[in-house]
This record gives C-alpha cells, structure tokens and sequence, in this order.
C-alpha cells in the first residue's frame, strides 16, 4: 500500500525560485594580470554594465612553476532579495582541479598528451563573498547580483617529464540540497513505497491457488526485496550550475637548482662540508628578477654563510640565462660529534620575484612572487681513511673478457667505503656516471684547445676568468666514406639515398664536449719514510761523556722526537683546493667539422702565491671518450691587488 508524499519539503527547494537560481546562474574563474586585484574597485567602478567590466579586467596570458597564483570566481545569479540569495549562496560547493597538460605528444600514434594533476581544493568558506547588484537596463528583465570568491593556488612542479607545459584549470560550482528537506523525505518514505507508481512483479504469484491458504492471495513485490548498494549520498543531492569548463594557459620555469656538497680536507678529518647551491636561471622570461631570500637549514646543525662578497648580498637583481652558485659550510653541533650516526635534513628555501610589471599604481603591477622549498639528506660522518686513494698500479687488462667477468681496478675498482661518506655529493661523479671511461690521447682526441688566463696578478678571492679557444679538428671523412654525388639524372630514389647518407655522415662528425676542471692537490704517500731520530746519538753522547760518531744500536729511538712528529704531520698533510672552479657545467658544441667556439671558465683563488690546476678533462658527450690537458696557464695571485 503506498501512502502519500509527506509535506517536509522547504520551499526553497521545490519552488520556481530554485530552479531559477540553477537555470539562470552561470560561474566563470579569471586570473587577474595584477598581483593585488581588487574585485570591489574593478566591479563597482563607474561607467558601463558589470559584464563590460568584467571583460575589460586585464588577465594572464603565462603562469610559472612554484608560483601562487589567486583565482577569482564569479558568480552570476537572479536576485530576488537578500535573504533568498544569501540561502543558495550558503549551500553552494565550488572546487578547482589544476592539470599539468604537455603539448607534445609521445612517440606513439594517436596517444594523449602526457597529464598530472597539481592541485585539488575548494573554497573553504563561501559565505565569505563579494556581492554586487545590478539593475536591468530594460524594464522587466530580470535583475542579477555577482559574487566574487578569491581562491589561492600553488603551482607545483609534476613529476612527469616536462614538454611544452600548460596548465588547465576547471571549477565547478555545485547547489546542495537542503539537508533537513532530504532527511525528512529519506526518514518519511523508509518502509513504503512512493505514490502513484506502478507496482512490479508478485514474487509470490505461485502461491495463489494454493489450498492450504484458504482463498488467500499473498502479495510481495519484487521491488521490496530488491537489493541496492547503499549510498552516501542521494542523487538529487548536489545539483551542478552551468559555467565556463576550462581555462588553459601556458606555463614555463624561471630557474633549476642543483646543490652539491665536498668535504674539505683537514687534520685532523672535521666532520663538516661544504655545500654549493646553484641557480639557473631559465630562458622563458624576458623580466627582470630579484632574489630576495635564500636560506639553509640543518636539524641539530649550524650554517655559515660564505657568501660575504658586496655583490653576492640580498636582494640580487637577475635576468634569463645567469648561472649563480653560492658557498655554505655545514656543520654537526658539537655535542652530536660523537654518535655514530651523523644523518641529518637540509631544508633549503629559494624566493624569487618576478617584476614582469611595475606601476606606480599597486593595483597594475604584477610581481609574482616564486617560492621554492624542498629537504635533503646529508650525513655529517667523516671518513676512515681521508688519505687512502685509489690505487696506482694498472688494472689486470685482457683482450675479449666476458662481459659476465669483473675484472676490477683503477677507475673501476670500489672502495669499502660507503660513496655517501667519501663523495657526499648530490650528483654522481663523471667517473660514476660512465660505466666504461675511455681515455684518448691526446692527438687523437680530434680537438685543438687554446686557454687564455689573465694578463696580469689577481686578488685574492677575486673572481677572474679563463677564456676557452676550441676547434673541432675531426673531418666529415673520418666518420663515414661519402661517395661521389649521382648523376641529376640518376633516379629518385637513388638521389634520396644519397642525401640521407650525406645527412647521417654530418650528423655524425658533429661533436659536443664538456669542461670539467680537476683542482690540484697533493695526494697523501702512501708509505711514509721515518726519518732517523737525533735525539738518540746526542742523549747517549751526552750520558757516556764520548764523542760518537755513529748510533748505539742497544738504544732505541725516542718515542715522541720532534723530527718524526714533524716529518709525520708533513707528510699527511693533503694541501687544500688552491682554485675554486664557479662554472658548474661548462658544454661546447655541438661542433661541426673545423667549426669553432668559445667557451669561459670561472674561477676564484683561496691560496696567494702561484697556483693552477691539475688538468682540464675534456669529454665527448657522443662517445664518452675523454682526455686530460695538463698545460695550463698558471696564476699569479696576489693580496690586495685591484
């Protein structure tokens, strides 16, 4: 038996006035191009109706990673009165999904473009709104108010591999029912059916003439016994308000970060490091930036700024294409050096501000501001043996080994230190990066390299630069044999052949190398040579009243002489690095066949007096050969010279 629809629904839901609000309103999201946008100021200015205004607002044509950018939402729905406004606007739900979208395709055919999702929210409190009225222009028309959210998005780096990005931004705005109307209503109807619909099947319909019954005719239909899922929700629930999709624009980096670290050598081993973090500054901004805040942090450490220079300090202005490196030393407190665990956190914190416009007026400005924060592991242990290198001798070499076999030494071989404590570096080394390192002589190697270092004396912890002169002396024969060209002719095909041919053969004499500077140092001997102690023949000559000229073998040698403890200490001593090389990653090329570049090193002296490097190892990226340059200009550096 089926009862009649209780009288528990509102008004607010079930009459005209709601299925107006939902079929007229209408939300669109803006990103303004000025940083602190006024919505009161844009829609409540003079001249023109609030749609000409909101079209007229100036907004962004190009976003950038770790930026926090302010969404705006506007809302436009009938107005009745205040009240019934403020109740739809009370329920409303309004979220925003930010995709990272990549405008190249992958290799495959008719494969989406690569997708990650960056952000997800909604806004928290909508009762927190801008509201305008505007009257019609036409007499009878409906009248409509705006409502303004402000919404904060953080634009954070994806994980997947970056190509042409964009970022797609699309809100919804939903209407929620109203709760106590939907909980009467589910409350009401629990056990009956609903009126005035039709019955389904008997599911006891076989049991009508039965005789045991007497005449009676059981009824159950089958939609009492029907089994539905449970849901959290009703459907009639959220009821979704037209509005703009998506709003898709183009968004680029402005700089990469890499932070590397080298412990310094010391006697004895000093648990502390040193750590370079590099800024790059990308080509996609055409602005000036300034770098205002750049702070390091370690649990349970301490951080020394090394960074004293007058054009090193706070803010910095910059633009696209600068390459920055800054100094800290690192280091455990003084209680902590004696656990055996020395792990800690690095959090390291990068703010940029991008003046892509200034005014005098804030509300036309638009200065971006990019914060980039992120946390590293680094371990404070110092090493077992500082002086214990890699051995000399040559490795056991044999022709045609098995690629199963490892026939380890030199370069190759693995010390039983852990890397984390002897390279506590952030990237792998060259030698760790190349499974195989060739080393070519070096008039093989196919490169003429001219250095220029300055003309004159240099100060101390002055920068001064090393100008690169390379040429490119390999030619297009000695990569593949070009035969004559074919007769004009000759058919298509066979001149298609030719060129292709051509075409890989100058693709393959292009060369692209890569600087590494190797610092001079001296390395620890690994046998030290005692010398004989003075203090024996003089105690013994002095004692027995003799004149000896050689030393009594029934006396041993002192056990602290100043002549070994001097000579010991010597001989561990591992010189410190005497140039600082500021060009992380110095690439030339890619070189044509007797093509030339120039390419220029950087450099700052620690110690006075005349100082060099060891050699500059120069690597082909396409072969991953390498060769060493040891003649190099020296430096003369100086204390005060300007």
């Amino acid at each position: 038996m089926a009862l009649p629809d209780p009288d528990g629904a509102r008004a607010d839901d079930t009459t005209p006035v709601a299925d107006t609000f939902l079929e007229q309103s209408y939300l669109t999201y803006i990103l303004p191009f000025a940083t602190k946008f006024s919505p009161e100021e844009a829609l409540q200015q003079a001249g023109g109706s609030i749609e000409e205004r909101i079209s007229s607002i100036e907004q962004r044509d190009q976003l950038f990673f770790d930026e926090t950018v302010d969404v705006y939402f506007i809302l436009r729905a009938p107005y009745a009165d205040e009240q019934t406004l403020r109740s739809h606007l009370r329920r409303l739900t309004i979220t925003l999904d930010a995709h990272i979208v990549n405008g190249a395709t992958t290799d495959r055919d008719g494969a989406a473009p690569a997708s990650e999702l960056i952000y997800n929210g909604a806004v928290e409190d909508v009762e927190r709104v801008f509201v305008v009225t505007e009257e019609p222009q036409e007499e009878g028309a409906q009248k409509h108010a705006y409502a303004v959210w402000k919404l904060p998005v953080f634009l954070n780096r994806p994980r997947m591999r970056l190509q042409l990005p964009s970022v797609v931004f699309s809100g919804v705005a939903s209407l929620k029912m109203n709760s106590t109307a939907a909980e009467e209503l589910r409350v009401s109807r629990d056990g009956y059916m609903q009126s005035c619909m039709p019955s389904t099947m008997n599911l006891l319909e076989s049991f009508a003439d039965e005789p045991f019954l007497g005449g009676i005719r059981p009824q159950l239909s089958a939609q009492r016994v029907t089994k539905v899922a449970p849901l959290t929700k009703p459907k009639d629930s959220l009821h979704r308000i037209s509005g703009l999709q998506t709003l898709k624009l183009r968004i680029y980096p402005v700089l990469h970060t890499r932070v590397r670290f080298s412990r310094p050598n010391t006697t004895p081993p000093s648990a502390s490091m040193i750590a370079l973090l590099e800024l790059d500054f990308t080509p996609y901004f055409d602005c000036e930036v300034a770098l205002d805040k750049l702070s390091l942090g370690v649990t349970d450490g301490t951080v020394e700024d090394l960074n004293t220079q007058d054009g090193m300090k706070l803010p910095l202005s910059c633009v696209a294409h600068d390459h920055l490196t800054f100094l800290y030393k690192l280091a455990p407190q003084e209680r902590d050096t004696i656990r055996k665990n020395l792990a800690a956190d690095l959090a390291i914190t990068i703010e940029v501000l991008l003046l892509v416009r200034l005014d005098n007026n804030e509300s036309n400005s638009c200065t971006p501001r990019l914060v980039m924060a992120w946390t590293t592991p680094i371990d404070f242990t110092p090493p077992v043996n500082p002086g214990f290198g890699q051995p000399k001798t040559t490795p056991i070499q044999r022709s045609h080994r098995p690629s199963q076999l490892s026939i380890g030494g030199g370069v190759d071989s693995q010390p039983l230190v852990s890397p984390s404590v002897i390279r506590p570096d952030a990237l792998p080394t060259l030698e760790a990066s190349t499974a195989r390192p060739l080393e070519a002589a070096l008039p093989d190697f196919g490169v003429t390299m001219t250095f220029t270092g300055p003309p004159g004396p240099v100060a101390l912890g002055e920068e001064f630069v090393w100008t690169v002169f390379v040429v490119n002396r390999t030619s297009s024969s000695n990569k593949a044999e070009i035969s004559l060209p074919p007769p004009p002719s000759a058919p298509a095909a066979v001149l298609a052949a030719h060129h292709a041919a051509a075409a890989a053969a100058s693709a393959a004499s292009l060369r692209k190398l890569m600087l590494v500077p190797i610092p001079r140092r001296r390395r620890n001997e690994l046998r030290v040579m005692r010398p004989p102690s003075t203090a024996a023949t003089t105690t013994a000559a002095a004692a027995m009243g003799s004149t000896m000229s050689k030393r009594d073998p029934l006396i041993a040698d002192a056990v602290l002489d100043e002549t070994v403890v001097h000579a010991m200490q010597r001989n561990s001593v591992v010189d410190a690095v005497e140039l600082v090389c500021l060009s992380a990653d110095v690439r030339v090329g890619p070189l044509a066949p007797n093509a030339c570049a120039v390419a220029e090193l950087r450099f700052v002296a620690l110690r006075e007096g005349v100082v060099g490097l060891e050699a500059v190892r120069v690597v082909d990226l396409g072969t991953q050969e390498h060769a060493d340059v040891r003649d190099l200009p020296l430096v003369v550096v100086e204390k005060g010279v300007s």
